[in-house]
């Protein structure tokens, strides 16, 4: 008897397992026609026919395998491309979190413009209202400047007869100053002048200062060579050392007189002499503390009444 079980398991080396199942169903019903004395030309016919129908599967599947070979190998290159693919978009994101956070801050200022814009809007409107008001006011300023301009039309003619009159009055006035420079001038040079026959006594007497020769008006040569005018120059002793008298005199003396003395003269000229005395004469003091403060500066003040 035939084992249908163990034909089609032979059969599944070679078939299919549909096909194996069709060839054990056919040769189960051969079996059981031979035994009824089936023609075997019959037979023969049927295992040609399965001959071909097994050629014919062997091509199939040798187009299935050729199939396969290149659908993994599409596979391989789609596979590689997905891993592009996911690096690409691993980056996108990436990028796409950034133009997020740049679209978060333009949102935040559109919303700041549109606010603003708001605000510009209302100020326009005040601005029309304004402009309109400024429009009626200039009309009305037009119509006055017709006024204006006639009136300056007859101020012009006068303005040039004026300026005449103003160029005489400045050469007038040019000589004045000139007069008055030269007036003040001599004021100071008389204010020397008198502490020059003054000085020697009060020095003397004040100060135990001996002055030799005279007091003088004359220039100094700083230790860098530049000339410095010194109004009260002499030379005079005490207690048996020699000492540089350096003065100035101001018509009305202030602490920025002082500053300007000590700058201007004392301290430039301070490295040519071991010893300097220093003093200033004056008519008048500007305010009470100008005496305390040539006096915290270690400079003798004399006054011309004192002369």
């Amino acid at each position: 008897m035939l084992n249908t079980d163990d034909v089609k398991r032979r059969l599944g080396g070679a078939f299919t397992q549909e096909q194996a199942g069709i060839l054990t169903s056919l040769l189960s019903e051969l079996h059981v026609g031979l035994a009824t004395s089936v023609d075997m030309e019959d037979l023969k016919d049927v295992v040609k026919a399965l001959a071909v129908a097994q050629a014919r599967a062997e091509e199939r599947l040798e187009g299935v395998e050729s199939r396969m070979d290149r659908v993994e190998a599409a596979l391989d290159r789609l596979e590689a491309a997905q891993a592009r693919s996911e690096k690409r978009l691993e980056a996108l994101e990436k990028r796409m979190e950034g133009v997020e956070s740049r679209m978060d801050r333009v949102e935040a200022a559109l919303d700041r413009l549109e606010a603003a814009q708001a605000r510009s809007e209302k100020r326009l409107d005040r601005v029309e209202a304004t402009l309109e008001r400024l429009a009626a006011a200039q009309a009305r300023s037009e119509e006055r400047l017709d006024r204006v301009e006639a009136t300056l039309e007859r101020l012009a003619a006068a303005q040039a007869r004026t300026e005449e009159a103003l160029e005489k009055l400045t050469e007038a006035h040019d000589e004045t100053r000139k007069q008055l420079g030269g007036l003040s001038h001599t004021v100071g040079y008389i204010l020397e002048n008198e502490a020059y026959r003054a000085l020697p006594a009060l020095l003397k007497a004040d100060h135990g200062i001996e002055v030799e020769d005279r007091l003088i008006r004359t220039y100094l040569t700083t230790d860098r060579g530049y000339p410095v005018e010194v109004n009260i120059f002499g030379r005079g002793r005490r207690n048996g050392r020699e000492v540089v008298i350096l003065g100035e005199s101001k018509s009305q003396l202030s602490a920025k007189h002082i500053d300007h003395f000590i700058q201007g003269r004392l301290t430039r000229l301070d490295p040519l002499f071991e010893d300097v005395f220093a003093v200033l004469v004056t008519h008048m003091i500007s305010s009470p503390a100008v005496a305390d403060y040539a006096q915290e500066r270690g400079i003798a003040l004399y006054y011309s009444y004192q002369f």
